[in-house]
């Protein structure tokens, strides 16, 4: 499979991948929450503060600019 390929399949089948993640940050998040350490919870905490830094799906150049007022 090419990568045009692989574009056309994420994009018809994004919500897919998106229910995926979500289920699976869950299942952790529960998980994390059944275990006596703290070091899995600093894990899970890094995973979504990278899901939401750099694959958050509303983001566009107009989320940047700021408005001054006269």
């Amino acid at each position: 499979m090419d990568i045009a390929g692989i574009a056309v399949y994420f994009t018809a089948n994004w919500e897919a991948f998106v229910k995926i993640i979500l289920q699976l940050i869950g299942l952790a998040s529960i998980v994390v929450k059944l275990t006596p350490t703290l070091k899995d919870d600093d894990v899970l905490k890094n995973v979504i503060r990278f899901l939401g830094k750099y694959v958050a799906l509303n983001r566009s150049s107009s989320d940047d600019t700021t408005t001054t007022n006269p």
